[in-house]
């Protein structure tokens, strides 16, 4: 059968066999000899089935959040026994999309005003606090504290 008389289906099939044998030969990870092997502090950590995701993804052309996303937003909220669930891009989003869910209105006097405070750690990333200072709520740590006011 030729490329051209084959199906999108099977070029996927295809594509996604070639994937894994490439994570066979080339990303497969050694066996840890203890004692011997090194034990990297960092790096990727990964097998053929989540490359195979991966490639796939892009055979359907989302490149940002489509199908895959979505599956895992329905599981995740089925998982923690939520209404929904949101993917954001990273960490830093995270925070800042879970400091402005803490000021909505539909939160009542539980909400965060300006002027709450808001405990964090003393050196951390930027993007910790910065959420905190948006919000107009105070933030404090165990070497420093300092309130932001919002103007009317």
């Amino acid at each position: 059968m030729t490329a051209m008389t084959k199906t999108a289906g099977q070029l996927r099939d295809e594509v996604r066999a070639i994937v894994k044998q490439y994570y066979d030969i080339a990303l497969a990870p050694p066996s840890f000899v203890p004692g011997q092997s090194a034990v990297p502090v960092s790096g990727k950590v990964f097998d053929s089935t989540e490359l195979e995701l991966l490639v796939e993804a892009s055979l359907d052309a989302w490149l940002t959040t489509g199908r895959f996303a979505a599956q895992f937003e329905r599981e995740f909220a089925a998982f923690m026994g939520v209404r929904c669930a949101s993917l954001v891009n990273s960490g830093s989003s995270a925070n800042l999309a879970a400091l402005s869910c803490l000021t909505s209105p539909s939160l009542g006097e539980r909400r965060l005003s300006a002027g709450d405070e808001v405990i964090t750690v003393a050196a951390g990333f930027p993007t910790t606090v910065n959420p905190i200072f948006k919000t107009g709520s105070s933030q404090s740590s165990s070497t420093f504290s300092f309130q932001l006011t919002t103007s009317t």
